[in-house]
């Protein structure tokens, strides 16, 4: 049975690499972002401290967590963020070349920003499967395919991630 086409950004797991519970701090989104941040998407902190989700450069924003509920643009919202630098993440691949095999687990790669759905409010953020690469400078770190009876290695493999372009890596200088 092949996978199904079906973008839903970063669904939090529920633990940490370390196998912690999650941390969740409440942030804002300002009035003056035009674009919305739905349910699972990669927020990153902007110049005055609020967060976004489309102004991202994949492969050099530092992400700041991912945001837990949905805010339409040009609106203040309030935003449960999981922040912790090792939380685990579902995401989809883009299907760009051939989708995910099994010699993939390990690599990295860059978010694709896909726009959400405003009818369900869930993101439409997926993993960049043609930026695949042993390079640890790209945005996540892909773990391992998601075990699921309806999801193979393939096009839109579903995987496991954490970040490695986050704000609060250890690694990563002083913002």
């Amino acid at each position: 049975m092949p996978n199904i086409d079906a973008a839903h950004g970063l669904f939090p797991i529920g633990r940490t690499i370390e196998g912690g519970e999650l941390t969740i701090q409440l942030m804002q989104k300002d009035a003056s972002e035009a674009t919305a941040i739905f349910q699972w998407d990669a927020v990153n902190r902007e110049a005055d401290g609020n967060i976004d989700a489309g102004s991202a450069t994949p492969g050099t924003t530092l992400y700041s967590g991912v945001s837990l509920n949905y805010g339409p643009g040009s609106t203040l919202t309030q935003h449960y963020v999981v922040v912790n630098a090792g939380a685990l993440f579902d995401i989809q691949d883009n299907n760009d070349t051939d989708g995910l095999a099994e010699a993939d687990m390990g690599l990295n790669a860059n978010i694709e920003l896909g726009a959400g759905s405003a009818v369900t409010g869930i993101s439409g953020h997926e993993l960049d499967e043609s930026t695949a690469n042993t390079t640890n400078s790209l945005d996540l770190h892909i773990l391992q395919k998601i075990d699921s009876p309806d999801n193979a290695y393939g096009s839109f493999c579903r995987v496991l991630v954490m970040f490695n372009k986050h704000r609060m890596n250890p690694a990563v200088a002083g913002v």
